[in-house]
């Protein structure tokens, strides 16, 4: 299933399912209070998810979820090992980006105009679907809800170079406003072979990255273990994926700028565009 969470043509926000290029809306029979918030429809979607639907006018889709905790992998694909000549780290490595950074599919993505080296980086969104802690590998994947498409984009003016000895800019390199594209929607687990997957990402239709989940360095199993042994995980948090090899720090490709158009692309869960603006 696509599950949504669009804006109507009425002026009403509401959890949608998209299906047969048409958008559903779910017959809350009373539920309201669950319908109020697209995380709670995620923790109760074993209630809900036999709901009759009803087809609704949608103007715009909105993030696809209003996760609390967001979780990025540094160098998680080998094919941006090589590019970038770092080997990846020994154990998963992460950084993390706030509710400030999320945006929709369609929305701008604003570049402060001192900036000039501001990056793509086509990722898959791991949706936690229930509270984990201390979860084994074994058992990981029966936390996971779904699967969105997200870019990480990254400001590279403030992210390098390394500030000794404290490392990365990794707040201001990454955190910025709009900095994290999420959506169109999410498509749960049981429609996803994830290791299959293929990551394209696209400016201005010109093709830059091409990966697939299977160069992965930590796996998604991996990923949620090692965090939830110190992190309580909850419905709606997402778990990245990491970035294949195309970026444009270290390929040589240009770099986002006023009017450019970026689509990331995952087969099987969709197209998230986005349009770049300076500010």
């Amino acid at each position: 299933m696509r599950l949504g969470f669009a804006l109507t043509e009425d002026g009403r926000k509401v959890v949608v399912v998209y299906e047969e290029d048409k958008f559903l809306e779910f017959d809350k029979e009373g539920l309201d209070c669950v319908f109020s918030d697209i995380n709670k429809v995620i923790s109760a979607f074993d209630v809900v998810k036999d709901l009759p639907l009803k087809e609704v006018m949608v103007k715009k889709l909105l993030p696809p979820v209003n996760p609390r905790k967001v979780f990025l992998p540094a160098v998680n694909f080998r094919s941006h090992s090589s590019e970038t000549s770092m080997a990846p780290p020994p154990f998963p490595y992460f950084f993390t980006k706030f509710n400030n950074a999320i945006i929709g599919n369609e929305d701008y993505i604003l570049i402060p105009k001192e900036l000039k080296r501001t990056d793509y980086e086509g990722e898959i969104g791991v949706v936690i679907g229930k509270r984990a802690k201390n979860v084994s590998r074994g058992e990981a994947m029966d936390y996971v809800f779904g699967f969105t498409v997200v870019n990480d984009v990254s400001f590279r003016d403030y992210q390098f170079p390394e500030v000794h000895p404290y490392g990365l800019n990794w707040v201001m390199g990454k955190g910025l406003d709009t900095g994290l594209p999420v959506g169109p929607w999410i498509v749960t687990k049981d429609e996803v072979d994830f290791y299959s997957l293929e990551i394209k990402t696209r400016v201005n239709g010109v093709l830059v990255q091409n990966g697939v989940t299977k160069d992965m360095v930590f796996s998604v199993e991996d990923m949620i273990s090692y965090l939830s042994k110190g992190i309580t995980l909850e419905p709606g948090d997402i778990i990245t994926t990491g970035t294949p090899a195309g970026v444009a720090e270290f390929s040589g490709k240009k770099y986002l700028q006023e009017g450019d158009v970026v689509e990331v692309e995952v087969k099987g869960i969709g197209v998230l565009r986005n349009y770049v603006k300076t500010i």
